[in-house]
């Protein structure tokens, strides 16, 4: 495997720690997310991170491999390429389709697995950059991911956008699948990507001490003597020290003819008004079921797919992705309509309104 180079790296050992927790996070998130969709106990763990250049990254021992390409958009910019054996792949397939067997050395990735593999890699990647974005406090996206076919000869300089003297992050995993398969993979993330995240990590570290910061001078403006006449600070007593404490909308403190005046900042509530005629969409759920692939390439004109819901059960309506109600379904002249039966949460939809 790749050996790891002295020089100046793309991450500074003092972000080295917070780079290592974001990896671990994405590795835990892939993890979790090839679980939940092949209902299968898959683990991805021990990631080993090593910084060389793009031509010094050794993966002869995953061919013939398949890569995957994806490239982060928004807040981080660049390429992510995953690096897999075309034999792991395949496993993963099976799981995906309900084949209970080992893989087949003469497998071949036609349209329909190509197609199957691309469905499940964006799902993995999407869910995994999802948890880094939200560990970094941004907006980073990820395109559809681009599978590539290595025959032994595939170039990673043209998959990942960098030069082959350019520094990539390399990450080598291990993953389990089942009882069956116990492997490895590799994940290359380009310069401009890794340089994206350290800038990330950066902000995160500023915006953190800003809010320490801040969080310290609230503390000490809420320990502020109030001022008696003539002057004289008070003592601070054990109620004042409380009653101030428990104050949860004072900004600001003023001493105003010898009393201590505190500024409240407006109610939350009364800045609902401005977002009362906020679109929403709402939609009616009358229930859902689970399929596997082979089961739906199979449906057909006449096809009936049993939901799990009985027929005489409530109808969910559903805003902007949560469950604000419950109803059965009318018909209204044309059109169908929902008369609503049950009301599950509508606060939700704006927080918790205090």
């Amino acid at each position: 495997m790749a050996k790891e180079v002295e020089n100046q790296g793309i991450i500074n050992m003092t972000d080295r720690q917070v780079f290592d927790e974001l990896i671990n996070l994405h590795a835990k998130a892939a993890g979790e997310s090839l679980s939940s969709i092949l209902k299968a106990d898959i683990e991805i763990s021990g990631p080993e991170i090593t910084e060389i250049t793009v031509k010094e990254v050794e993966y002869g021992i995953l061919e013939p491999a398949i890569f995957v390409k994806s490239c982060l958009t928004s807040g981080v910019a660049g390429n992510m390429v995953i690096i897999l054996r075309q034999r792991d792949m395949q496993a993963f397939l099976n799981e995906l389709m309900g084949i209970d067997d080992l893989p087949d050395p003469d497998f071949e990735f036609d349209e329909v697995a190509m197609s199957a593999a691309t469905e499940l890699m964006n799902q993995m990647v999407h869910a995994s950059v999802e948890v880094m974005a939200e560990y970094l406090g941004n907006t980073m996206e990820s395109s559809d991911c681009q599978l590539i076919l290595s025959d032994g000869r595939q170039n990673l300089s043209p998959a990942i956008g960098e030069a082959p003297e350019s520094k990539t992050i390399v990450i080598h995993y291990r993953v389990k699948i089942k009882d069956m398969v116990e492997s490895e993979f590799m994940e290359c993330i380009s310069t401009t990507a890794a340089d994206c995240m350290y800038q990330e990590i950066e902000a995160r570290r500023e915006a953190d001490k800003k809010a320490e910061a801040e969080a310290k001078a609230m503390e000490e403006s809420l320990l502020v003597k109030p001022v008696q006449p003539g002057g004289v600070p008070a003592p601070a007593g054990r109620e004042h020290l409380q009653s101030a404490a428990e104050s949860r909308t004072v900004n600001s403190a003023a001493v105003d003819g010898g009393r201590t005046v505190f500024q409240a900042s407006p109610s939350i509530n009364g800045n609902l008004g401005l977002i009362m005629d906020v679109p929403l969409n709402v939609s009616v759920e009358i229930g859902k079921t689970r399929r596997r692939l082979k089961d739906v390439l199979n449906f057909n004109n006449g096809t009936v797919v049993e939901l799990d819901k009985q027929a005489d059960a409530p109808v969910d309506i559903i805003v902007n992705g949560q469950l604000i109600a419950r109803g059965e379904v009318v018909v209204i002249d044309d059109n169908f309509g929902v008369r609503i039966s049950e009301i599950v949460n509508t606060r939700s939809i704006i927080g918790n309104g205090e």
